[in-house]
């Protein structure tokens, strides 16, 4: 096209200032929502049996807390690996159906919400697991915080095998996978009672304190690889 001619035609076509811009976008701004508020939206898109599977679980594990057979203690613990079931299926469920793109096409980035969903499910199993620590510990005869080693230390470790497998494995055979470690797991809890049977006394104390601090690692680990790869989807 002819400069001249193109010139010509910019000036005679040439957009009006626009009027207004700023007030518009100041009407029209997007509104941001806050962490408490995000926890909130975000919790009610976990599913409605996660809230009550995990309602369920800790009604029977303060049940089998407040027995006062021998091994009341170790059945208590061996359940808690269930729950932490519970949580790798609720985070990893895009994952599993295919909808990782989806999210990810939203406002909502998707490693925001899948840390709001985990933070709601959760928090929910820390506080349940905190309701029972003083009931094991006052059948069990041990104290509230070494109670919360045992609860705690098979249900981070169920997390970490859980979010390793789902990781590496996709759609149905992900759940799978981590449900058969969740039972490992429970089962490795149960056979304890018959095989170490002096593992809960108070000598052993250092030796559930070590594992709850590895299992804890392990855990954050896990979760840092998880967000890791979420945000490498994203740029692919």
């Amino acid at each position: 096209m002819d400069k001249k001619l193109k010139t010509a035609l910019n000036i005679a076509f040439a957009a009006p200032p626009p009027e207004g811009k700023a007030a518009f976008f100041r009407a029209h701004r997007r509104r941001e929502l806050g962490p408490g508020e995000l926890l909130l939206t975000q919790a009610g898109y976990v599913r409605w049996w996660t809230w009550a599977g995990s309602a369920v679980l800790f009604a029977v594990i303060l049940v089998l807390a407040a027995g006062r057979e021998p091994g009341a203690v170790w059945t208590a613990s061996a359940l808690t690996p269930l729950l932490a079931l519970i949580a790798v299926a609720e985070w990893g469920r895009s994952r599993r159906y295919g909808m990782e793109e989806l999210e990810l096409s939203c406002r909502m980035p998707l490693r925001a919400a899948l840390l709001a969903r985990m933070a709601a499910v959760g928090l929910l199993h820390l506080l349940l697991l905190g309701l029972a620590a003083p009931v094991l510990a006052l059948w069990g005869g041990g104290k509230m915080l070494q109670a919360g080693a045992y609860l705690l230390t098979p249900y981070l470790l169920t997390t970490a095998i859980g979010m390793e497998a789902s990781r590496r494995v996709r759609g149905q055979e992900g759940l799978l996978a981590c449900a058969a470690a969740a039972f490992l797991v429970c089962a490795l809890g149960m056979c304890a009672w018959r095989t170490w049977p002096n593992l809960y006394r108070a000598e052993k104390v250092p030796f559930w304190w070590a594992a709850l601090a590895l299992t804890l690692a392990a855990s954050a680990f896990e979760f840092v690889k998880t967000l890791k790869e979420t945000e490498e989807l994203r740029w692919n």
